[in-house]
């Protein structure tokens, strides 16, 4: 089991303690999470954010539940809370009371309540899980009374019922809402067709007087040049008592119901008390652990770093009911299901952890939406028609079919007839889109994608961003890309390399593929490389009726490192090794490498503030985690294979093992950092391709290798 434990030390005071964040998930789409100490930082927390239709509709449910011990003539109150009442901040501190935190994929708070200095008069250990495949919560306590007096104890639930990006300072949502036994029901009627049940093991429901908690302050969003004010719902109570001496387990269970036929006061009287034990919430704690303990146990062969990426990585993969298919999540807390960054991903959180079955249904889910030779870029949230506004996702998927068949290839525990069956998978539902993608990129197809007389990738016109650099705010294009780009040809010749491969695979004659690559590969040196800066042109413009370059991009990008990592070589080993030593150099700062050199007058080296003022930097030198996976490839392939050359590129990986451990979210690696000094993380708190790519190159450049040494 992979633990992290923290201490008093690791909040000395409320900032400190309110930075890191903790996210829990459960194979929906579903999250829940909050700060280190227990408060609520940004507008993607609550306990429970239910997925409606899974990934999508998300909504914040229930956002904390606040406890209040009154024992012994004292009242100890553990709630953890900036509120912003007439211009002033008010901080409630009851993280004063917190002396540990451990998180394992479920969370896990230890308060000690009394005297510092002598044995606590109470203890509280909560525990706090998401159940597997259902929109379901577990709040499982031990309550510990060491005093001779009895405890009261009050638990008040923050309701709400608001899509994950909004607030409601001003307009908590109403609800109708039904008690029975020791179930609370209630259904928002902002959406009628949706029931929260609040359900307890003991104590009592009981009416509040004070029915919103107003005006919390979120920092975050603060930070973000936002107002950062949210109100929350606080109808009820629940009250229980402990006799001094007495040790208790106590469960609260949370569901989200959501029905597409019954609604209102016909789905809200469908409610049924649910006769909770003292312990059902733990054995959902408990049963959320196993899991996460046999998922790490399906890579055996691994280390503690390794595993550590391996639970990371369980929080993107989840269900796509539209598609009844697993699918990545791009990032959390926000992005649902993106191609490009599901296509990167792909090796590092399916299958360096073993996930064959749900490679494949990632693979197939893809085929099926294929249009035009492109696979789908995203799933809209609203489940419409996906989009294809990009043209490295479905050359992308070219590498993740040929690291499938690889993967099981080289797994002596995958059985011969999995390996068989998956074989003929591949041949049978993925080989003809790969052959449709071929075709369309040759003879042309949506958002100017077209090859070009001399075999390059030219794509792009007008305002569409179809590269990963795809920012735009209104008509202004931050990073502009129309033409060649470097990685797209990259992927391009990969991808034919691969097809040429799988005809030979599958019996087929691949010489069209082959002669295809051959092509790209003899023009790709003259087209793209700079000899006065001894590297690549990130973007070149082409000109096919005078056969000559319009145009050359020489700012310095990592773009260029993709022809050196990527399965098949475009450069020589001399040329390669100038293009690495160049990215080292100008764009690695240890948890990145920045989308531009900071000598270049474009150049943005942190990414604050408002959303306009974080869109000018976010490719335009902001550092991206993700691309150390090809920069660690492409210097494992030159100078892995001497002892200097493995020692260095074990030390690459510090930065992002002291980040995975001691910054923003726990055991999560950010989407960017700023590309100054001290490098702070931004944006995603973790994300699927900065997991992804560590994990696998993790695992091809370093623990592959230590068994070939």
């Amino acid at each position: 089991m992979i633990r992290y434990e923290f201490n008093r030390t690791s909040w000395p005071d409320y900032d400190t303690g309110d930075q890191r964040e903790w996210v829990i998930t459960n194979g929906l789409g579903n999250y829940g999470g909050a700060s280190l100490i227990g408060g609520l930082n940004r507008t993607h927390q609550g306990l429970l954010v239910a997925s409606l239709c899974s990934p999508t509709m998300r909504y914040v449910t229930l956002e904390r539940m606040n406890e209040m011990v009154d024992i012994c003539g004292n009242n100890y109150d553990l709630e953890t809370s900036r509120r912003r009442i007439n211009g002033h901040q008010l901080l409630k501190e009851g993280y004063r009371y917190l002396t540990d935190v451990v998180y394992d994929g479920t969370v896990t708070y230890h308060y000690a309540l009394g005297s510092a200095s002598e044995k606590p008069a109470f203890e509280i250990t909560k525990y706090i899980a998401l159940k597997r495949d259902e929109n379901t919560l577990a709040l499982a306590y031990d309550l510990i009374n060491h005093s001779d007096d009895e405890a009261s104890l009050t638990f008040t639930p923050w309701l709400n019922f608001r899509e994950h990006n909004t607030l409601s300072r001003d307009s908590l949502p109403k609800f109708d809402m039904l008690l029975t036994g020791n179930t609370l029901s209630l259904v928002p009627r902002v959406n009628p067709y949706v029931r929260i049940d609040i359900s307890i093991s003991d104590g009592q429901f009981v009416l509040r007087k004070q029915k919103a908690a107003v005006n919390s302050e979120l920092i975050t969003e603060v930070k973000l040049k936002t107002e950062g004010l949210t109100s929350h719902f606080t109808p009820y109570d629940i009250t229980l008592k402990i006799p001094g001496g007495i040790t208790k387990s106590f469960s609260i269970i949370v569901s989200v119901n959501y029905s597409e036929v019954i609604q209102g006061m016909a789905l809200l009287q469908q409610a049924s008390d649910c006769f909770l034990d003292g312990r059902a919430a733990h054995k959902i704690v408990e049963k959320s652990r196993r899991y996460y303990d046999k998922l790490l146990k399906k890579v055996p062969e691994t280390d503690d770093f390794a595993k550590r990426l391996i639970l990371a990585s369980d929080a993107f993969l989840c269900k796509r009911k539209s598609t009844d298919t697993e699918t990545i999540l791009a990032g959390l807390p926000w992005f649902t299901d993106w191609g490009r960054d599901t296509m990167i991903a792909f090796t590092g959180l399916t299958l360096c952890t073993g996930r064959y079955d749900d490679a494949g249904q990632i693979l197939f889910t893809f085929a099926k939406y294929m249009e035009n030779g492109l696979v789908p870029n995203m799933f809209p949230d609203d489940n419409s028609k996906p989009l294809y506004n990009t043209a490295d996702a479905s050359l992308w998927y070219f590498i993740a079919v040929y690291k499938y068949l690889k993967y099981l290839g080289s797994d002596e525990n995958v059985d011969k007839n999995y390996l068989k069956s998956a074989a003929e998978f591949i041949k049978d539902s993925i080989f003809p889109c790969l052959i449709s993608i071929i075709d369309a990129y040759e003879k042309g197809t949506d958002y100017s994608i077209r090859m070009l007389n001399n075999g390059l990738i030219a794509c792009g016109s007008n305002l569409d961003q179809v590269t990963w650099m795809d920012v735009r705010v209104g008509d202004k294009v931050m990073t502009p890309r129309h033409g060649c780009p470097v990685e797209i040809n990259a992927l391009w010749y990969n991808a034919l390399c691969i097809t040429d491969y799988l005809c030979r695979l599958f019996g087929y004659d691949g010489s069209h593929y082959r002669e295809l690559s051959e092509l790209v590969k003899y023009n790709f040196k003259p087209a793209f490389f700079n000899q006065l800066s001894g590297c690549l042109y990130d973007v070149v413009v082409y000109n096919e009726e005078r056969g000559d370059f319009t145009s050359k991009d020489d700012s310095i990008r990592p773009n260029q490192i993709y022809a050196v990592s990527l399965p098949f070589d475009l450069l020589s080993p001399m040329d390669a090794r100038q293009v690495v030593d160049v990215v080292m150099r100008r764009l690695y700062v240890g948890v990145g490498l920045r989308t531009l050199s900071s000598d270049h007058p474009d150049y943005h080296g942190l990414y604050r503030g408002a959303l306009e003022e974080r869109d000018e930097a976010y490719h335009q030198g902001t550092a991206w985690p993700y691309l150390l996976g090809a920069f660690f490839t492409a210097y494992s392939k030159l100078y892995g294979a001497t002892s200097d050359g493995r020692e260095t590129l074990i030390k690459f990986f510090e930065p992002i093992k002291k980040h995975l451990m001691n910054d923003n979210c726990i055991g999560g690696i950010c989407e960017v950092f700023d590309g100054d000094k001290p490098h702070l993380g931004g944006g995603c708190y973790t994300q699927a391709w900065s997991v992804g790519e560590i994990l696998r190159s993790y695992t091809e450049d370093v623990l592959r290798k230590k068994k070939t040494v």
